[in-house]
């Protein structure tokens, strides 16, 4: 049965232009980004320029549950279903009225592999921008949900004016990811928790199509913040100085250890051991940042 639902080819004749400055918006669901906003609100907290007021350790730790809690969905649920992408979905639409020199970078933003349902993007924004909103204290509740659901309604419309995905993908990403935020925030609260429901659902993915690099990276970062959250003594609140200092090492660490896993991509449990050790040595920067600091 097509899951294409009509709107796939009446999105196909919007103008290039706006195709292409959507393949921009999708970035917004993109795991670099999500991930370096979600790295940011823990390192930097409460020291981030209007947007940190009230910011706690404890919650930016939840959000990169969070996080991982899309990736870990997002993985192991294309596994259980299998289902593929629209036809073209990995040729970039309009790629002639992008500059040559920045083809290349277009062409990875606005094309979409493996399998398509539920969306990953669509998960993702509706999990790592709703729980900004739950986060971050600035302005209004409701002002804060309703910026999230605008930002995360664009990020699945962007799915499909760039032709990677059925509108029944992006909806059902949604649907999902709704569910366990709520899950999440009103009933898990706790970072470790959210963490252990990342990788209960990495789990599955093993489960449906066994240990393969992505589902081993999603539980590796999971099972890291599940250990690693608990075990740690009492993070304090960032410094101006403390969080700088965090930021720094977190950049170098990263760095490190995306090198490591992209040597090790075809070792699934290499790759899971490496985003363990990721998600552990992020949750314990700030207290080595803070302690740096202090001496410098």
């Amino acid at each position: 049965m097509s899951r294409a639902v009509g709107l796939t080819d009446l999105l196909s004749a919007l103008p290039g232009v706006v195709v292409v400055a959507f393949a921009l918006v999708t970035q917004l669901g993109d795991f670099w980004f999500v991930a370096s906003a979600c790295l940011l609100a823990y390192w930097v907290g409460a020291q981030t320029p209007r947007l940190g007021r009230g910011l706690t350790r404890d919650r930016a730790a939840r959000l990169l549950g969070l996080l991982s809690c899309a990736v870990a969905l997002a993985v192991g649920l294309k596994l259980v279903f299998a289902l593929p992408r629209p036809p073209g979905a990995g040729t970039a639409p309009n790629a002639q009225l992008v500059p040559t020199a920045l083809r290349g970078v277009y062409e990875a933003m606005a094309t979409g592999d493996g399998y398509g349902f539920p969306s990953g993007h669509a998960t993702t924004g509706v999990l790592v921008w709703g729980g900004f909103a739950a986060t971050l204290r600035v302005g209004t509740r409701r002002a804060r949900y309703a910026v999230a659901a605008t930002v995360a309604t664009l990020i699945a419309l962007s799915r499909l004016v760039i032709g990677v995905h059925y509108l029944v993908d992006v909806v059902a990403g949604a649907a999902i990811a709704l569910t366990v935020l709520w899950v999440a925030l009103t009933r898990l609260r706790r970072p470790e928790r959210v963490f252990a429901l990342a990788a209960a659902a990495a789990l599955v993915g093993v489960a449906a199509g066994g240990l393969t690099r992505d589902v081993a990276a999603g539980l590796g970062l999971a099972a890291g913040g599940a250990l690693a959250w608990p075990l740690l003594p009492t993070v304090p609140e960032p410094t101006r100085r403390g969080a700088t200092v965090t930021v720094v090492l977190g950049a170098l660490s990263i760095a490190v250890l995306a090198v490591g896993i992209g040597a090790a991509e075809s070792m699934p449990p290499v790759v899971g051991l490496l985003a363990g050790t990721g998600m552990a040595l992020t949750l314990a920067l700030p207290l080595v940042g803070e302690r740096v600091a202090e001496k410098i």
